[in-house]
Order: C-alpha cells, then structure tokens, then sequence
C-alpha cells in the first residue's frame, strides 16, 4: 500500500474525516485528499506529523513502501494482502493479545475559539494489551520500545543461528 492509502485506512479506521485530520495538523481537508488519492507525496516530515496525529508511527504508513523498495514486488504484493494492523499488532494478535489505542492527552488547538469551533488535537495516545484477564497500559514511547526490543530479540536469533550453520 502507499503512504496515501495508508493514510486514508488508518484515518478512516479512527473515524475521522479529511477535514478532521486537516484540522489536527493544521492542513486543509484539500491536502490531505492529495495524499490519500497520490496526487502528491507528503515529505517525510509532515509524515511523521500525520502518524502522530493518527497514534501510529511513520513505518505504519510507510511500510509498504519501505519493503517495495527493500524486497521487491512480491514482498509488497504480500503486504498488500495483509491485515490492515501494524506488523507488531499482528504477531500481539497471532498470540491471543488484544490490542486497543486510546487517547491519552490532548489539547484544543485554538482555546480562545469559542467553543464550538475548537478543533481537538491528540498530543499521546496509550496502547492497551490484555490477555489472559490481565491488561497493560503503554504510552507510545514504551509501545516503540516493545516494538524494537522484539525486532532486536528476532534479529539476534536469527543471527546467532546463520553463524552456527556456518559454522558446521
């Protein structure tokens, strides 16, 4: 998928409209339809800006494109087809986990606005893992953590198990 379409799903998936997320960033609904339709790429910059104001990282919406790049045709044709979660959600997921997001701080964007016209921003959102009738609570940080303290331990591994067949 491109970051447009990664975009448009994540969006969608948190409820929000064009003009919803425009607001969060302080973009024109306009803008971010030229994202979502492809009609123009954003830098990499306002990506991470728009992962934010969705709660995902940079490599969510960029992900596909990343691999396309690194793997090759018939990596991004698998990763077309997968489920629409992040790679560490998936593997949560795969292990009977529960996943949710949630709003954890935000702000009004104009608090001198009057009421009705204040636009709300996400400042942090928390990912909540339960299993097993136990729940955890992590803040994006500790979530990104999670994340590369896993990628590091399959590195590792994997690793470690090509120098010992090499060395047979």
């Amino acid at each position: 998928m491109t970051v447009g379409e990664n975009i448009k799903r994540i969006r969608k998936e948190r409820g929000l409209t064009q003009q919803d997320l425009g607001d969060r960033l302080g973009m024109t609904q306009s803008a971010i339809w030229q994202f979502e339709s492809d009609k123009t790429s954003p830098k990499l910059e306002t990506v991470e800006k728009i992962a934010v104001a969705l709660g995902v990282t940079a490599f969510d919406l960029m992900g596909a494109e990343l691999w396309n790049i690194q793997a090759g045709p018939e990596k991004l044709a698998e990763l077309q087809t997968a489920s629409k979660d992040s790679p560490i959600e998936i593997y949560l997921k795969s292990q009977d986990y529960t996943v949710k997001h949630r709003e954890a701080k935000w702000h009004w964007e104009n608090e001198s606005d009057p009421p009705e016209d204040r636009v709300q921003i996400v400042d942090e959102w928390e990912i909540i893992l339960s299993k097993d009738g136990h729940t955890a609570t992590f803040t994006d940080a500790e979530f990104e953590e999670l994340q590369a303290g896993a990628k590091e331990a399959i590195e590792g591994k994997f690793y470690k198990k090509v120098l010992e067949q090499q060395n047979k």
